[in-house]
């Protein structure tokens, strides 16, 4: 590629003519704002050496400037040359050309005009080398310099589109001719970036104004709001009361706080709970609520916590037509009628809470991918002594032995179906339920988690209280907070340390500074995470629990890992503090209300004794044959007769041929040709009374692949996640063979 242009070696052409980049204002002048200076850079595309010499010969008379000084010498100084003085680079191909205007452009210093030949053979032509420049830089002026009619104006229209920055320019060509339409053309460049400019600034200015105006709205939205409460509270007038309440478009009512009942309901409220104004009226607090909320209700609702206020508290309400939603709680002790009452707002958040919760899901499913290489380890593990002990079992082992090698077979075998079903309980999470949570059994969870996949220089312990309160919560939730304040910790040791986890009880007799508000008095549980890193620097410490602030390296972190931890612990009434010093290490602590009935509520399950089969015929449905062979020795051996199939379409024969002399069905969901959802689609037709239980080794009774929606459409309520227990394989089939539990109404 061949470059010419008139200035000297190594010296920038807009620093000699005094000029700054065209598209550069100066920043020293509040005028240059809108002020574009001359781009006076020019490129010729020709293939003919002669037609570059010409246009400098035109554009540039003083492109000899040693002649220019040894005339001066000789004779007088001629007369200042006012004429703008160009810089001019030559290329001689289209593909030279383009080259050409790509590196003017990536330099930030682009040409304002091209003189492109129609014919250079043997590359583009002019029409293309045009369109390829324009693709490049879209502003640049081209005049196309042709001696023949190698194109019409139709035809040049045709392929470049009609456009105001082209310019046809017949040889030989008058050097008037070419020193006008490089003046005027520079000086059209130059106006259409200055009018770009002037637009952009305006836009600017209009979007700051839009933006103060807003701004002055909202405040003065603010303050009507805040006048408005204020003369309400100082007129104290029960119409213009009662005229506020009734129009409000969030659901208000205001109950009576010794008896409970309603003595309010605005229109808002009737038309969510779908209850007319007398219903409601002849109703109490508690009829809103579920049973199983009742308790909690009643502690809210007694002596000593009644005349709180509450902002924010999340609860759960019914409907008239017995649906479930989520509101958010405001309420305030007011004087009604003269009576003591508790005026309440109820914001249905039940999409919010839904989006929350997937949100939670997908920071939980990252999570896992931090996991994931400590989780290998450990089921290789696993894996292990159970690939030992099974060549071991085929060798002439003594009774001894070879119990103690299906013992290690079995261990082995539960460690690694609690690992992946830590797994997908972390992963998928709870439905969101608030029940009586056992703190200490969620820590040694994250414990056992961490200890198998954070690095072995840190060292984890964990201790729990003996004692422990309960509390009312979502048990994934915390899960969630207390891996969270892990996964922050080690980060924070990158060379190691200590990381400590602690629960115990705590009651407050004081409130206590905390975020989001301060703790107040009374029982709480309390989950403390340690650790022995980096620290946290004071200037940062007041931020660390702001959305996607992160002190990590690029990459290293999303900056959400914290607020999480906040924003669950607040939806649990609780609060967050945090001590740190630099060099020292972290601790957070979590204070969640341990309140009385959750206590109560917290009883051991007992499963039931499991008793033998009647000879009932059970049909399996699996495609590993391992599985099925597994299911037919035990099933036989507890007096079930078996029939097995080891695809949906021989199920179908076998059902054919048997009829109603099988009494239930378990299958796998996924299998090849016919799944287990169609199977049990077609069964349904075929025998709408077969009891069925499903299995699949993609989910867990909480969620997953295992296609909930359409089995509960089939009449379909058992599922059983792989690998599942002699237990909880007799046990759903003794429920839905004596019981019937599991089965609905036959679909229609």
């Amino acid at each position: 590629m061949s470059t010419a242009n008139l200035t000297s070696e190594g010296e920038n052409p807009a620093t000699r003519l005094g000029e700054p980049s065209p598209i550069q204002p100066d920043a020293k002048d509040p005028v240059s704002d809108f002020i574009v200076k001359k781009n006076s850079r020019i490129l010729v595309v020709d293939d003919n050496q002669a037609i570059h010499t010409d246009f400098r010969k035109i554009l540039c008379p003083d492109h000899r400037p040693e002649l220019k000084d040894m005339e001066a010498a000789l004779f007088e100084p001629p007369p200042a040359d006012r004429r703008p003085a160009y810089e001019i680079d030559s290329g001689y191909q289209g593909q030279e050309g383009v080259a050409l205007v790509e590196k003017a452009r990536e330099e930030g210093r682009p040409y304002a005009l091209a003189f492109v030949d129609v014919r250079m053979p043997p590359g583009w032509d002019g029409v293309e080398t045009t369109s390829r420049i324009w693709k490049v830089c879209p502003d640049t002026q081209i005049i196309l310099c042709t001696a023949y009619s190698d194109y019409s104006w139709d035809e040049i229209i045709s392929k470049l589109n009609y456009s105001d920055r082209l310019v046809i320019l017949k040889k030989p060509f008058d050097a008037v001719e070419v020193l006008q339409l490089a003046s005027a053309l520079t000086e059209k460049y130059r106006l259409a970036l200055e009018a770009r400019s002037k637009m952009n600034q305006l836009e600017m200015k209009v979007e700051e104004r839009t933006k103060v105006l807003q701004k002055t709205n909202e405040n003065l939205q603010t303050e009507i709001c805040e006048r408005q409460r204020a003369t309400e509270a100082l007129r104290e007038s029960e119409e213009r009361y009662q005229l506020l309440f009734r129009e409000n478009p969030l659901p208000m009512y205001v109950f009576d706080i010794k008896t409970h009942a309603f003595l309010a309901v605005n229109e808002t409220a009737l038309r969510g709970y779908g209850y007319s104004q007398e219903e409601m009226l002849s109703m109490t607090v508690k009829d809103l609520h579920c049973a199983e909320d009742l308790p909690a209700l009643q502690e809210r609702l007694s002596e000593a916590n009644v005349r709180r206020p509450a902002n924010g508290f999340i609860t759960r309400h019914r409907k008239k037509d017995g649906s479930i939603i989520t509101v958010e709680i405001s309420a305030h002790v007011i004087s009604f009628n003269g009576r003591e009452a508790k005026l309440t707002l109820a914001n249905d958040v039940t999409e919010r809470k839904k989006l929350e919760a997937q949100f939670l899901r997908a920071q939980r499913l990252e999570g896992i991918g931090t996991l994931a290489t400590g989780m290998a380890h450990d089921l290789n593990n696993i894996l292990a002594p159970i690939l030992m002990s099974a060549g071991t079992l085929r060798w002439g082992l003594t009774p001894e032995e070879q119990d103690q090698a299906i013992s290690r077979i079995e261990t082995s075998v539960k460690r690694g179906a609690d690992v992946i079903q830590q797994v997908l309980t972390f992963g998928r999470g709870l439905s969101g339920e608030r029940v009586a949570i056992h703190a200490g059994e969620v820590m040694d969870e994250v414990a056992r988690i961490i200890g198998q996949t954070f690095p072995k220089d840190i060292v984890v312990t964990s201790q729990a209280e003996a004692g422990l309160w309960t509390v009312m919560g979502d048990r994934a939730q915390i899960h969630q907070v207390l891996l969270n304040l892990c996964v922050n910790a080690r980060d924070a040791m990158p060379n190691g340390g200590k990381l400590a986890l602690r629960a115990r009880n705590v009651m407050l007799t004081e409130a206590r500074p905390a975020l989001p508000s301060p703790a107040q008095p009374g029982p709480y549980l309390l989950l403390q995470v340690s650790d022995t890193g980096c620290g946290i620097a004071p200037e940062d410490r007041e931020r660390i629990f702001d959305p996607f602030f992160t002190t990590k390296e690029v990459g290293k972190g999303t900056g959400l890992g914290l607020s999480t931890v906040l924003g669950i612990v607040k939806s649990h009434q609780g609060v967050v503090m945090v001590e740190s010093a630099l060099g020292k290490g972290t601790t957070f602590r979590a204070l969640l209300p341990a309140p009385p009935q959750a206590v109560r509520s917290a009883t051991p399950y007992t499963p039931p004794e499991l008793p033998r089969g009647d000879g009932e015929a059970v049909l399996i449905v699996d495609d590993e044959p391992e599985v099925v062979s597994g299911m037919r020795a035990l099933l036989e051996k507890q007096n079930y007769r078996v029939l097995a199939a080891k695809s949906g379409l021989e199920a179908l024969a076998v059902v054919r041929r048997h009829g109603p002399a099988i009494d239930a069905m378990v299958t796998d969901v996924m299998m090849p040709e016919m799944d287990g959802v169609e199977l049990i689609r077609v069964l349904r037709k075929m025998q709408p009374r077969l009891k069925i239980i499903a299995s699949s080794g993609l989910g867990t009774e909480q969620g997953g692949s295992w296609r909930a929606e359409e089995l509960e459409a089939l009449s379909v309520k058992l599922f059983l996640a792989k690998p599942y227990t002699v237990d909880q394989l007799l046990s759903a089939l003794q429920g839905l063979l004596r019981n019937g539990h599991g089965l609905c109404a036959a679909p229609a």
